[in-house]
C-alpha cells in the first residue's frame, strides 16, 4: 500500500466492550464509512493488538485512517451527522485514543503481510538503520499523548527500548 506525502495519517488505538462487539460492528460502523468517504477519509489499515510491551494503553485493537488533511478530521467531527454516530461508538468502547497525526517524508510502499505480524513502535527516538516504514508526528489535536515517531516492520527483532520508547505493539493483520 503507497503511504503517501500528500496525505495525513491518524492512529487511533481503542478497546471495544465485549458485549457491545456485535453492535458496534452492526450499528456504527457501516453507518460511520459513507460519512467518512465523504470527507476523504478511509481506514488505511486496522486490526487487533496481539501484544503490548508498555502495556501504557489498554488498546486491543488499532487503526490507521488516511485523511487528505487534518481539517477534514476536524471538520466531520462537526457534522452533525457524525455527532450521534460518535456518541454511540463511545458508549460501546472502554478506551479510544485519537486525533494523533502523523505524515511520511516521501511516498513509500508498505507492504501489508496477510495474516502475519508487524510491529508498530512509538518511539521518541529516530532509528536511522531501520528499514521498517516510518511516519513523523505532525499534530495532536485530542490530546492523545500518542505524539512520537511511528514505525513500522515485519517481525523483525524487537526495537523496544522502556527509556526511550512509548509504546511497542505486535498487531495481526488479517
Amino acid at each position: 500500500m503507497l503511504i503517501s506525502r500528500s496525505k495525513v495519517y491518524e492512529l487511533a488505538l481503542s478497546s471495544i466492550k465485549e458485549e457491545h462487539m456485535d453492535d458496534f460492528l452492526k450499528l456504527y460502523i457501516p453507518h460511520v464509512f459513507p460519512i467518512l468517504s465523504e470527507y476523504g477519509g478511509r481506514f488505511f489499515m486496522n486490526g487487533p493488538i496481539q501484544h503490548s510491551a508498555a502495556k501504557r494503553f489498554p488498546a486491543k485493537t488499532f487503526a490507521l485512517l488516511e485523511w487528505p488533511s487534518i481539517d477534514q478530521f476536524v471538520e466531520i467531527n462537526r457534522d452533525k451527522r457524525i455527532i450521534p454516530l460518535l456518541e454511540r461508538r463511545n458508549h460501546y468502547l472502554e478506551f479510544i485514543k485519537e486525533g494523533c497525526f502523523y505524515k511520511v517524508l516521501e511516498d513509500v510502499y508498505l507492504e501489508i503481510p496477510k495474516d502475519r505480524t508487524m510491529i508498530l513502535l512509538l518511539s521518541n527516538r529516530t532509528l536511522p538503520e531501520d528499514r521498517g516504514v516510518r511516519l513523523q508526528w505532525i499534530s495532536d489535536v485530542r490530546n492523545s499523548e500518542l505524539s512520537s515517531n511511528l514505525y513500522f516492520s515485519h517481525g523483525v527483532a524487537k526495537r523496544y527500548d522502556g527509556e526511550k520508547d512509548i509504546e511497542e505493539f505486535s498487531l495481526h493483520i488479517a
